[in-house]
């Protein structure tokens, strides 16, 4: 039996939120929304409902409906056990959802306030300062103190790595990627952004990251780079005349896979006739369009637009960096959303030095 302190959920209602429990588990949202919009009838000071419906609306990508139904929770007295859970979700809504980072990293400190040790919510506070505010220094900070909680976390350490690269730190952010590397030897965007940040360094060979990195409680100590012959991943794709191409690391219900780039143009969404399938419900059908800019260097990049060929617009729409966009111009390491768990991450190819991707 489920209480919230007052009174307990008993009989249908209760057998209702598990209902709606269960269907959150199959990523079944929609009909848990509904089963959670009956409980709440029958009780409206539930929180547990009001926060479990908050999540699944934020998975089917309702993000401001979500953040109105934590404030719901938040009114009704949840357990202070629950409080941090919910700004932290909170916030996620507002920085992945609606990219707005300076009112995702008030809800972050407000779950910091209460949980000081809690690992996700400094590595997204990180997250909210590096991508949406470009502030590079802070983003370390949240992420170090993110480490001193959780230091198996990959992700933690190539974003720290990135924010390295921003501040043209390249030699310490090559530590955090073999760190991230170490942990996680298949993460194909670490591997790229090492690869980019040691031709920034002028270092054409590199030794492959240890398994063992250097690391303190303070941070990175310079590692020596020994120059020898580097192995590149394998997603690390090259067209028949040999130069490595554009990557599309894409993330949905089949897994994960990569796709080089080097057409004039690719269709993205879940008919199987597109040129890249999207195996998602949750992807439109023609979902976007990436499209290849040459340049006068002898180099290529894409863009991305929403919609398919003839411009008639997806569904959910298209965030790129937790921001909608109808078109853009892709650069390294950017996020791309077309729904709730599919995504894809952007690396340009190792090309010409004059080439800045930083």
């Amino acid at each position: 039996m489920l209480d919230t302190g007052r009174l307990p959920l008993t009989g249908d209602a209760l057998a209702c939120f598990r209902q709606g429990l269960d269907r959150a588990a199959n990523g079944e949202h929609e009909e848990a929304v509904a089963h959670y919009n009956k409980v709440l009838q029958a009780r409206s000071d539930f929180w547990e409902a009001w926060y479990e419906r908050g999540l699944s609306l934020d998975s089917l990508g309702f993000y401001s409906e979500a953040i109105a139904s934590y404030d719901r929770a938040l009114e009704t007295e949840p357990n202070r056990e629950a409080i941090d859970e919910i700004w932290h979700d909170r916030g996620n809504s507002l920085h992945y959802g609606l990219g707005d980072y300076e009112a995702a990293i008030k809800c972050y400190d407000k779950t910091l306030q209460i949980n000081d040790a809690h690992a996700m919510a400094w590595q997204n506070r990180g997250n909210a300062l590096l991508y949406g505010l470009s502030h590079y220094e802070d983003a370390i900070a949240s992420y170090n103190r993110a480490l001193q909680l959780n230091a198996e976390n990959y992700l933690t350490w190539r974003n720290r790595g990135n924010a390295l690269i921003e501040l043209k730190r390249y030699t310490e952010a090559i530590a955090n990627y073999d760190r991230a590397l170490s942990l996680q030897a298949d993460d194909q965007v670490s591997w790229q952004a090492r690869l980019l940040a040691s031709q920034q360094l002028g270092l054409t060979s590199l030794r492959q990251p240890t398994t063992k990195p250097t690391w303190c409680s303070e941070g990175y100590e310079g590692s020596s780079l020994i120059e020898e012959e580097l192995h590149p991943p394998k997603a690390v794709q090259e067209s028949e005349a040999g130069h490595q191409l554009p990557l599309l690391v894409v993330e949905d219900d089949a897994g994960q896979h990569e796709i080089g780039l080097e057409n004039d143009h690719y269709t993205i969404g879940r008919d199987p006739k597109n040129d890249i399938c999207l195996r998602s419900q949750f992807a439109s059908r023609y979902h976007a369009v990436l499209r290849r800019v040459n340049h006068d260097n002898g180099s290529y990049t894409y863009t991305i637009s929403d919609g398919n060929l003839a411009g008639k617009p997806s569904t959910n729409g298209l965030l790129v960096n937790g921001q909608k966009q109808q078109s853009c111009a892709l650069k390294t390491g950017d996020l791309i959303v077309f729904g709730p768990h599919v995504r894809a991450t952007y690396q340009a190819a190792i090309e010409p030095k004059d080439l800045n991707f930083w």
